[in-house]
C-alpha cells in the first residue's frame, strides 16, 4: 500500500508488482540480467513497507493475558502493564491524544521512563522505530508503577481512548441474535452482564461466582473476561472457545440468577445471543416430520379398519377357501333379496321387505276364489 520511488539506473532481472499501491520510476531502469556482472549472486529481494499504527488499534497488541472474549478495549495496554516494542522491527506508532498510564516501557532491552520517551522520540535515534507525537507535541504515554488499592477494582485505564476499529476484520457471528459487549468492535456471540456497583462491591467475590459456574459447565469450553469499567461498572463477558453452541448463553444466564442483589446498585444489563445457525429451523422441521408421521399412522389405521375388507388379492393358505365361501354365501344372500323379496318403485315410496316364504300370487288367487262362491 502507498508509493514506492525507484532511483534511476536501477538494474534487476525482473520485477513482480504489487497488487495495490503504486511504483514511481524517477528514470530508466534496466531488467533483465546483465553478462557482464559474473560476482553477482542471484537472489530474491523483499520489499517490506512501514506500517503506521494507532495506539488506540486493538490488534496490534498481543498478550498472554488475552483470550477470546477479552473486549478491544482492554487490548490497549493497561495502567497496570509493561509495554514491549521489539527491537528489528519497521514500524511507526501514532501516539495518543488521552493521556495513558503504563507500568513500564522497553524497546528491545531498554527500558524507558516518560522523559526518558520523550527525548529518545525527539532525538530520532532509532531509524526502525518510529513514534509521531500526539497533536500536543507530547507522547501521552505516562510510566509510573501503580498498583489497584480498590476493593471493587480499578479501570484499564482512567481515560478511555476511541477505539480505532478500522482495521478489525469482523468474521460472521455463527449464532442468531449476535451481541455486542461494551468495547467490542465486532458482533460476537456468547453473552454478557454489565451493572453498575460501589466501593463496596468485592470484585474477587463475583470473580468466584464465575469460576465456579464456569467450571461446572467445563473450563475447557469457555472463555470468560471480568472487566472494571469507569467510572462505576463491571462487566462480565463469557464465550464458547471453539464453534458457539450455546453454552456461553446458559452460564451467563446462571450466573445472572445467583448473583446477590447487594452487588448491582442501580442499572444492570443482561444480554445472550440466540440459537446457532446450523441448530436455526430444527423445531420446525421436527414439526413437519412428525406431522407426517402422525397423518401416516391414522391412514394406515384407517386403511386398516375401514377398507382392507374390501381389498381383493390372492391369499395363499387354508383361510383361502373359507374367506371365499364367506364372501360368496353374502353375495347370493344380498342377490336373492334383492331380485326376489324386493320391490322397486319409481314413485319414491319406501321398498318393503317380503317374506320369501310367501308367494303373494298364489295368496290371491285363493282369495278370488273363496269370494267368488258367495
Amino acid at each position: 500500500m502507498g508509493s514506492v520511488k525507484i532511483e534511476s539506473e536501477t538494474s534487476v532481472k525482473s520485477f513482480v508488482l504489487p497488487v495495490d499501491g503504486e511504483i514511481i520510476l524517477d528514470g530508466s531502469i534496466t531488467l533483465g540480467a546483465d553478462n557482464n556482472e559474473g560476482d553477482c549472486k542471484e537472489k530474491n529481494v523483499y520489499y517490506m513497507e512501514k506500517s503506521i499504527s494507532s495506539w488506540a488499534q486493538p490488534d496490534v497488541w498481543s498478550s498472554s493475558k488475552f483470550n477470546k472474549a477479552t473486549p478491544d478495549a482492554e487490548k490497549i495496554p493497561c495502567f497496570d502493564d509493561v509495554v514491549e516494542f521489539p527491537e528489528n522491527i519497521q514500524s511507526t506508532i501514532l501516539l495518543p491524544d488521552l493521556t495513558q498510564y503504563v507500568s513500564d516501557i522497553r524497546i528491545g532491552k531498554q527500558h524507558f521512563d516518560t522523559k526518558k520517551l520523550l527525548d529518545h522520540i525527539r532525538a530520532e535515534s532509532d531509524e526502525s522505530l518510529q513514534f509521531v507525537l500526539n497533536t500536543f507535541l507530547d507522547t501521552g504515554v505516562v510510566v509510573e508503577n501503580k498498583q489497584c488499592q480498590s476493593r471493587s477494582g480499578c479501570p484499564c485505564q482512567k481515560n478511555v481512548l476511541k477505539i480505532d476499529c478500522s482495521s478489525k476484520y469482523c468474521p460472521v457471528p455463527t449464532c442468531i441474535d449476535p451481541i455486542k459487549p461494551i468495547g467490542h468492535c465486532c458482533k460476537i456471540c456468547g453473552g454478557f452482564i454489565s451493572f453498575d456497583v460501589d466501593e463496596s462491591f468485592d470484585i474477587m467475590e463475583f470473580k468466584e461466582l464465575v469460576e465456579s459456574t464456569v467450571d461446572n459447565y467445563g473450563r475447557n469450553r469457555l472463555d470468560y473476561h471480568v472487566g472494571r469499567l469507569p467510572p462505576n461498572k463491571v462487566q462480565l463477558l463469557v464465550v464458547d472457545k471453539k464453534e458457539y453452541e450455546g453454552t456461553s448463553a446458559q452460564v451467563v444466564n446462571t450466573i445472572d440468577y445467583n448473583m446477590q442483589k447487594h452487588w448491582v446498585q442501580s442499572a444492570k444489563l443482561s444480554k445472550i445471543s440466540g440459537t446457532p445457525l446450523y441448530k436455526y429451523g430444527m423445531g420446525g422441521k421436527i414439526f413437519v416430520s412428525m406431522f407426517f408421521v402422525v397423518v401416516f399412522t391414522i391412514g394406515a389405521i384407517y386403511a386398516y379398519y375401514y377398507k382392507l375388507p374390501e381389498i381383493r388379492y390372492p391369499i395363499m393358505g387354508r383361510s383361502f377357501t373359507s374367506m371365499f365361501s364367506r364372501i360368496q354365501r353374502r353375495t347370493d344372500s344380498v342377490v336373492s333379496l334383492t331380485r326376489r323379496d324386493s320391490t322397486i318403485t319409481t314413485s319414491g315410496v319406501r321398498t318393503a321387505f317380503r317374506n320369501p316364504l310367501y308367494d303373494s300370487r298364489r295368496g290371491r288367487v285363493q282369495v278370488e276364489e273363496l269370494v267368488t262362491p258367495q
